[in-house]
């Protein structure tokens, strides 16, 4: 299954963009990473990201692609 990464500000940001998701029948999950800076929190979106990240806009999330 094709899976992109949304690196997200916060906890509370990538909480608020799983549950969008899920609401809409996407699946995803929150991975915390520890670094040198503290933590991160990233979300591994199940889908296409010409698809999620258009509606994760309309909540004020930016997926942030490499273009």
């Amino acid at each position: 299954m094709n899976f992109f990464l949304i690196n997200t500000r916060s906890m509370t940001q990538a909480e608020k963009a799983r549950l969008y998701l899920a609401r809409n029948g996407i699946k995803s999950v929150i991975i915390r990473t520890t670094g040198r800076n503290g933590c991160t929190f990233t979300l591994k979106v199940f889908g296409d990201a010409g698809t999620v990240c258009p509606m994760l806009s309309r909540i004020g999330i930016s997926c942030d692609l490499p273009r």
